[in-house]
C-alpha cells in the first residue's frame, strides 16, 4: 500500500474497508520522439499506458494534446520524459493538454519564448468543455521561458504570458520548479468557469504543493505574481483550493503580491517565503485559512517585504511565523509590514456590482491569532484599518481622452478625472476583528496600530504579547501586554519565544477549533496554549518548518507524512478480497493507492481510497 500525502490537518482515527475484485490489468508502454508521433498516441492511449518521449531538445510551437479515454477514478495515462529533465523543450513550444486522469511528468521547458501563449495550460482550447480534470502536473522545469523583459515604463507594449494556467477541477500542480522569469503576467494561475460577477464558478479543489519559485524578477509594477488565484470577475466562487509547501525564494518583483487570491474558501500552509520583496495578499474573495506559513528576512539588501494583507470578509490568519519584515521601516503610510488588516472603499455588503470586482473591501470579521512576529521592522506589527494614500497605487496606463465636450461652471476641466484616490473620507472600516494571543517584538515602530481616523472600526483584543520601541499604538491597551521577548535558539528552523509565552494564551477553549490543537510546525499544543505560533513542549510529530530548495521542486521526493498505519488485516472469499487497515494522524494526508505485483519488482494500481478526514 502506497500512501500519499497532502490535504488535511485532523487528528482523526478510522477503519477503512476496500472491496478489491481479481482482475488482469493491461497497459501499455508507447515511446515517441516526433510531435505527430506523441498527439497521436495521447489521443490513443488507454488508462494505464505510459507514453515515453524520448530524451532530446524539441522546438515544436504549438503542442495540442486530446484525450478522451479515461475518468476521475482510472488508472492514470501517463506522458513522461524517458528522464527528468531528459526533455527540453525551447524555442516556441507550449504545451496544451486535455483530459482526465493525465500525467505529464518529467520535462523541462527552458530559454524559450512563448510570446502571449500560456507555457502549459489545462485544456486543449478554449471551451470549457475541453478543460483538464483530475490530472496532475508533476516534476516539470520551467526556466527562463519569458517572452519579453521590456517594462511599461519604457511605453512599450509588454508580453504577458503565464507559465502555467490550470482549468477544470481537482487538478494537482506538485514538485514543480519555476525559474527567473522576467516578463508580465503570473507564474500560475487558478482559472474559473464563470466570469459573470457576483454569479459563482465551480469550486475547483485543486491542489498546488511542494512547489520551488526562484528569481521572479518582473520589474514593472502589477502582473507579476507568482500564484494567482482567481480574477475579480470569479472572486465570489468558493473555490476549496489548498496551496501548501510551497518555497518563494529572491523573488525581486515589483508587483507586491507573491501569492494573490482572488475566490473563497482556499487554504494556504506550510508555504515558506525566504528573502522576497513581496508577500502574501488576500486582495480578494472570502473566508480563506492561512496558517502555518514562515515568512523570514535574513538578508539586509531586501527591503520591500511583507507578511500578510488581509482584504475582504471573514479570513482565518493563525500560527504564521513572520521574522525580519522590514518593508515599511517607521513608515506608518505604506502597507509593507508584517500584518495588515484593510479598510475597504465598498462595504462588505456591496458585493453585486460588476464596477467594484477589482475595489478594496474592508477585512471585517477577520482573525489574527497565535501568530509570532519576530524581530521585525515597521511602522506597526498588527495594522488595524489600512488605507493606501495612493503613493503605492497603480495610475493607469494607456488612458485615450479624445474629442470631449467639457463645460465646467466652477473649477478646472475635471468632468473628467484621471487616476483619483480616495483620499479615505469615504472608506468602510472593517469591523468585528479579533486579534488574540499574538507575539510581537518589533526592531522599530508600534506594536499594532489603528489611525485615529477609524472611528467607526471595531475589534476584540485579547492575549497578546509585545514589545515595541514605539511602543503599542492603540488608544486602548486592552488584549496587549508589554513583556521581555527575546529569542532564542532556532529549533525547527525558527526562533524559540521566551518561557514567558508558555501557557500564557488567554481563552484556550475558544480556539481551539481554530488551531486543531497543533502549532506552527504541528506539534500538539498543551491543554493551555502558548502565545504565538510555537508551543514549547509541544508534542507528536513536526509536519512543517521552513523550507529548503533541497525539499522541494521537480526532483526531490515525496514528503514522508505522519500518518500512522496500526494494522492491515487481507481476507479473501472467492475472488474477492477485503482490505481492513487502522490508522492514527491523518495529518496532511489524501488518499491510500493500492497497489499488486507479480513478481515482489513491478507494482501496479489497482484502486484508491481517499482519507476520511476530506
Amino acid at each position: 500500500m502506497k500512501i500519499l500525502n497532502n490535504k488535511s490537518s485532523l487528528f482523526i482515527c478510522s477503519t477503512l474497508a476496500l472491496m478489491l475484485l481479481s482482475m488482469n490489468v493491461f497497459a501499455t508502454n508507447y515511446t515517441v520522439s516526433t510531435k505527430t508521433n506523441l498527439q497521436s498516441k495521447y489521443t490513443a492511449a488507454l488508462p494505464g499506458d505510459t507514453i515515453i518521449v524520448t530524451n532530446g531538445t524539441y522546438d515544436w510551437g504549438q503542442l495540442v494534446l486530446t484525450n478522451s479515454k479515461a475518468t476521475p477514478t482510472s488508472k492514470w495515462i501517463v506522458v513522461k520524459a524517458a528522464t527528468r529533465n531528459g526533455v527540453v523543450f525551447t524555442g516556441s513550444t507550449y504545451l496544451q493538454f486535455g483530459g482526465i486522469r493525465i500525467m505529464i511528468t518529467g520535462f523541462k521547458f527552458a530559454n524559450g519564448n512563448a510570446g502571449f501563449n500560456d507555457v502549459i495550460q489545462f485544456r486543449s482550447s478554449t471551451s470549457n468543455s475541453a478543460n483538464s480534470s483530475y490530472c496532475r502536473l508533476n516534476n516539470v522545469t520551467i526556466e527562463n521561458y519569458s517572452s519579453d523583459t521590456t517594462g511599461y515604463a519604457s511605453g512599450a507594449t509588454i508580453s504577458d504570458n503565464k507559465w502555467v494556467s490550470i482549468y477544470g477541477v481537482r487538478n494537482r500542480v506538485d514538485h514543480c520548479t519555476f525559474i527567473d522569469k522576467t516578463n508580465g503576467g503570473a507564474t500560475l494561475v487558478v482559472w474559473y468557469d464563470n466570469n459573470n460577477y457576483p454569479q459563482q464558478s465551480t469550486s475547483t479543489y485543486h491542489l498546488i504543493d511542494s512547489n520551488y519559485f526562484n528569481k521572479r524578477s518582473f520589474v514593472s509594477g502589477n502582473g507579476g505574481e507568482s500564484i494567482r488565484v482567481g480574477v475579480g470577475n470569479t472572486s465570489s466562487t468558493y473555490a476549496y483550493n489548498i496551496i501548501e509547501y510551497n518555497l518563494f525564494e529572491n523573488m525581486t518583483q515589483t508587483e507586491p503580491e507573491i501569492i494573490s487570491n482572488k475566490s473563497g474558501f482556499n487554504t494556504y500552509r506550510y508555504n515558506t517565503f525566504k528573502n522576497c520583496e513581496g508577500g502574501f495578499t488576500l486582495r480578494r474573495g472570502r473566508y480563506c485559512s492561512v496558517y502555518s506559513n514562515f515568512f523570514i528576512v535574513n538578508n539586509p539588501a531586501v527591503t520591500d517585504c511583507y507578511g500578510i494583507r488581509i482584504i475582504d470578509k471573514g479570513h482565518k490568519v493563525y500560527n504564521n511565523y513572520i521574522e525580519g519584515v522590514s518593508g515599511s521601516k517607521n513608515s506608518l503610510s505604506i502597507f509593507r509590514g508584517p500584518i495588515t488588516l484593510y479598510n475597504g472603499f465598498y462595504s462588505v455588503d456591496d458585493t453585486t456590482d460588476v464596477n467594484h470586482v477589482n475595489s478594496y473591501m474592508p477585512s471585517d470579521s477577520s482573525i489574527v491569532a497565535f501568530n509570532t512576529i519576530a524581530n521585525c521592522e515597521g511602522g506597526a506589527g498588527i495594522y488595524l484599518g489600512f488605507t493606501d494614500n495612493g503613493s503605492n497605487l497603480y495610475q493607469p496606463l494607456g488612458l485615450k481622452i479624445v474629442n470631449n465636450v467639457i463645460k465646467m461652471t466652477t473649477g478646472k476641466a475635471a468632468g473628467i478625472y484621471l487616476g483619483f484616490t480616495d483620499n479615505g473620507s469615504n472608506l468602510f472600516q472593517p469591523l468585528g476583528l479579533k486579534i488574540v494571543n499574538n507575539v510581537i517584538k518589533m526592531t522599530t515602530g508600534k506594536a499594532a496600530y489603528n489611525p485615529s481616523t477609524n472611528t467607526q472600526l471595531t475589534y476584540f483584543a485579547e492575549g497578546n504579547k509585545y514589545n515595541a520601541p514605539s511602543s503599542l499604538g492603540l488608544t486602548s491597551s486592552t488584549g496587549f501586554s508589554s513583556a521581555s521577548i527575546n529569542f532564542g535558539a532556532r529549533i525547527n528552523g525558527i526562533l524559540t519565544p521566551p518561557s514567558s509565552v508558555q501557557d500564557a494564551a488567554i481563552n484556550t477553549n475558544s480556539y481551539l477549533n481554530l488551531l486543531n490543537g497543533i502549532d506552527v510546525n504541528g506539534k500538539t499544543r498543551s491543554s493551555i496554549y502558548d502565545v504565538g505560533c510555537m508551543e514549547l513542549n509541544g508534542t507528536g510529530s513536526t509536519i512543517a518548518t521552513p523550507l529548503d530548495s533541497t525539499q522541494v521542486g521537480a526532483g526531490t521526493p515525496i514528503v514522508i507524512v505522519p500518518v500512522h498505519l496500526v494494522s492491515f488485516t487481507v481476507a479473501q472469499t472467492a475472488n474477492t478480497y477485503k482490505l481492513n487497515w487502522f490508522v492514527e494522524n491523518e495529518i496532511n494526508f489524501l488518499k491510500y493507492e493500492v497497489e499488486v505485483s507479480e513478481d515482489g519488482n513491478k507494482y501496479k494500481k489497482v484502486e484508491t481510497a481517499y482519507a476520511n478526514n476530506q
